[in-house]
């Protein structure tokens, strides 16, 4: 009877540790899974909310210019520096030739990125004779005009309080109407480094960063980690470190 008695005990015994192990397991696992969701719902958010923010950085608003790349400013030999600028201002004034004075000629070159000029220079050394021709180029726009026709800044907000002026608005409802103002997807985002100027930025910089940063990361710790697995495996002494 003693002993088996003493059986029962031990199975209610090892009974009650199996239940209780079992319930602890439950809980790891239960434990586990709400981490697993809730790292999930977090990052969704943080997506949703990067996304919801950034998404128009992939739209570029970009302006129709009649650009007349005239023979006097571009001279063949001295084309990679020619003052493109100025063609990009002749091709606005006709454009808006009752604008006469200093500062409204200023506020309505500043409507234009200045990576216009690049792209003239890019279109005359690809193709120099262009030269003496009228050709309509779609050219960036500077990013404050990009801001307002993407609805980030508010038309409704007094001029004192906003970077562009009611003048500058005027001419992009001209615009507008003319059919010269258009959104495209924003290929320099992906292409394009750092930039001084908003509208020319993209994130090819940073990416080239990472990738670099993972190969130097993989080309030191790789070789540290087998060497290290052969050693604790082959010849490192069997202890509490070991």
């Amino acid at each position: 009877m003693t002993d088996q008695g003493t059986r029962v005990r031990t199975i209610d015994i090892v009974t009650q540790g199996l239940a209780k192990r079992y319930r602890a397991e439950r809980r790891f696992r239960f434990y586990g899974l709400s981490a697993i969701l809730v790292s999930i719902v977090v990052l969704a958010l943080l997506f949703i909310s990067i996304i919801g923010n950034g998404y128009t950085a992939f739209w570029q608003t970009r302006i129709r210019l009649d650009v007349t790349f005239d023979p006097e400013v571009l001279q063949r030999d001295t084309l990679a520096n020619a003052d493109y600028d100025a063609l990009v201002r002749a091709a606005l004034q006709k454009l808006f030739p009752e604008v006469q004075g200093r500062q409204e000629r200023r506020q309505l070159n500043g409507m234009i990125s200045s990576g216009a000029a690049y792209a003239l220079r890019d279109m005359a050394l690809g193709d120099p004779d262009i030269i003496g021709k009228t050709v309509s180029v779609w050219v960036f726009a500077d990013d404050d005009i990009d801001m307002i026709v993407k609805g980030q800044f508010s038309r409704e907000v007094s001029e004192e309080n906003r970077r562009i002026s009611d003048q500058q608005l005027a001419w992009l409802d001209r615009l507008t109407a003319e059919g010269r103002v258009e959104k495209k997807f924003n290929i320099i985002f992906f292409r394009s480094g750092d930039s001084r100027e908003p509208e020319q930025a993209g994130i090819w910089g940073a990416v080239m960063g990472s990738f670099f940063t993972l190969v130097i990361t993989l080309l030191l710790s790789f070789p540290i980690g087998v060497a290290a697995a052969v050693y604790l495996e082959e010849f490192a002494h069997k202890n509490r470190w070991t």
